[in-house]
Parts: structure tokens; C-alpha cells; sequence
């Protein structure tokens, strides 16, 4: 008998070991991407395979079996051994490489301006920029690093944070103070999935009342309302971390001073999927070691 035909699947082996990691089919499922039946049809596949069960169910989530305990001790040198085999640098295999994952907010405001100085820090890295919209869409085996922003602390591997929620208007610095404008433009985006993006925690923290003449634009998405608003075209609610180098640069300056603050920040995380290599944490701490505190501060 061939003696692949012995081993059990890889999809089942990692399923099982990320319901092992979280004790919760549902969280593997988050996790993993798929549906929490995919989950279950895995792991009655492994049992099948190893012919008894290896978790045992309840209301409260999953514990091993006596036999799943012996089971995970295998599969974890199985697991950690094929996690060093990624992680090691073997030229036989070829160049390094990390997928990244962020938004394209993220992506053209944030870590464009770091690329050149990350070529010359990694100049032997390959680097994969995975763009997504929803980060709860996104699958754990998609990326090695991912930026990503939340209202609490993830329940994921976290290896640093960013950016605050920290908002205020920006504009091009030919445009005189909010307060001062007789007829303001307020760019937005055209599919606003939080307050923040339709100007209302802001104004409401404010208490700031615009004149009668005030208008909206709805654009694209949130480079676009940032690229008008650097081009003087009108003010946009401006994400400090994002815009730290156009104000720094003084592309963007402050079409008004308050600052509101909300709960959530951007997280820097690694995958469940593949959290052993070595390389991937060397990117975020260089990541991490790049970005700038100053306008992260609190006012």
C-alpha cells in the first residue's frame, strides 16, 4: 500500500490543531475561513482516519479524549517540525518570503513610504502584500502578518500595536480653519462602515454646528477622500497614525485641533496558520520599530 495513502490529511491535520489551539470548533472555523460543519467534517475524517475520537463535546466548547491527548503529542512534533521547516533559511528552497496582509488604507497611507527603507533592512525578503476588505474574511493560511483594526485586544497572537482611533480634520494647508470656512466641502467615503467615516463622533465631541452652505462629497474609498483633501479640494476626517508622514511633511496640516478618540487601534498580529517562522517576527518587529510615536501621543 502506498504509503501516502496511510497519513491522514493535511486539511484535517491543521483543522485539528487549530480546534486544539482555541477548544472551540466555532473560533477554529473564524480562524480557518470555512464553516464550522467544514470544521466538524474534518475532524470526523481525522477520527475515521485514527479510528476513535479524539474530542470530546459539550456546552462549554471541546476537550481531548484520552486518546486525543496521545494524538496531540504526536501531531504537535508533526506540527512544530514542518513550522521550523518553513521557518529555516535553506537557500535550497529559495528567498525568504512574508505575505503581509492590511487595507488599502493601510497599504498606500501607512506602509508604502516604509518600503524603501524595508528593501534595505530585508534585502533578501520577498515580500507578498495581501490587500483585504474584511479582515474577518480573511483566512488564517492567507497571510504571515496582518495589520488589522479592532474595537478590543483580538483573540488572535498579537506582537505589538499601532495606531489609536484617534480622528480630525485635514486639509490641504492652502485652506484656511474649519471654523473660519464659510461653505465647507466634507469629503467621505461612499460606503461609511463606521461614524468616524460620515464626520459624526467627531462633530458631536466638537459640538461644532457648520454653516448652512456646508457640503458632502462621497467618494470611493478613504485614499481618495485623503488625495482630494491633500489637493484642496475640501476636509476630510483625517486617521492620525495613517496621515503621520503627510503631516509630518506638511502635505496635510490640522483643519481643526480637537481630536476625538475612540476605543479601537490597529494590531499587529501573526498567523495561527503558519506563527512558528522567525522571519515574519523580524518584519514586525522592524514594523514596529519604524513607526512613529509622536502623533500617537495623547493630546
Amino acid at each position: 500500500m502506498d504509503p501516502l495513502h496511510r497519513l491522514p490529511s493535511m486539511k484535517s491535520l491543521i483543522a485539528f490543531d487549530v480546534v486544539l489551539r482555541h477548544r472551540s470548533f466555532s473560533r477554529a472555523a473564524q480562524v480557518l475561513g470555512i464553516s464550522q460543519s467544514g470544521v466538524s467534517r474534518q475532524i470526523a475524517k481525522l477520527e475515521t482516519h485514527v479510528g476513535t475520537a479524539l474530542f470530546i463535546r459539550d456546552a462549554v466548547g471541546v476537550d481531548l479524549t484520552e486518546a486525543g491527548e496521545r494524538y496531540a503529542k504526536e501531531i504537535s512534533r508533526v506540527v512544530a517540525a514542518l513550522s521550523d521547516l518553513g521557518g529555516a533559511k535553506q537557500t535550497w528552497i529559495g528567498r525568504d518570503s512574508v505575505t503581509l496582509a492590511c487595507t488599502q488604507g493601510v497599504g498606500e497611507l501607512w506602509l508604502l513610504s516604509r518600503l524603501p527603507g524595508l528593501r534595505a533592512a530585508f534585502p533578501d525578503l520577498e515580500i507578498q502584500l495581501r490587500i483585504y476588505e474584511s479582515f474577518t474574511l480573511l483566512r488564517s493560511d492567507e497571510y504571515d502578518l496582518a495589520i488589522s483594526f479592532h474595537d478590543a485586544p483580538p483573540d488572535l497572537e498579537t506582537l505589538g500595536t499601532l495606531g489609536r482611533e484617534d480622528t480630525v480634520p485635514v486639509m490641504a494647508p492652502s485652506l484656511p480653519p474649519l471654523a473660519e470656512q464659510t461653505a465647507p466641502l466634507l469629503l467621505t467615503m461612499e460606503k461609511s462602515l463606521s461614524g468616524w467615516t460620515d464626520w459624526s463622533n467627531w462633530l458631536d465631541m466638537a459640538a461644532l454646528e457648520l454653516p448652512d452652505a456646508t457640503m458632502r462629497w462621497k467618494l470611493g474609498n478613504y485614499c481618495l477622500c485623503i488625495d482630494a483633501a491633500a489637493r484642496g479640494v475640501g476636509v476630510a476626517m483625517g486617521w492620525l497614525w495613517l496621515l503621520q508622514d503627510d503631516l509630518a511633511s506638511g502635505r496635510l496640516v490640522l483643519a481643526d485641533p480637537r481630536r476625538y478618540r475612540g476605543p479601537g487601534r490597529y494590531y499587529l498580529t501573526v498567523s495561527d496558520f503558519r506563527n512558528q517562522r522567525k522571519t515574519p517576527r523580524r518584519l514586525a518587529q522592524w514594523l514596529l520599530e519604524t513607526d512613529r510615536p509622536s502623533f500617537d501621543a495623547a493630546p
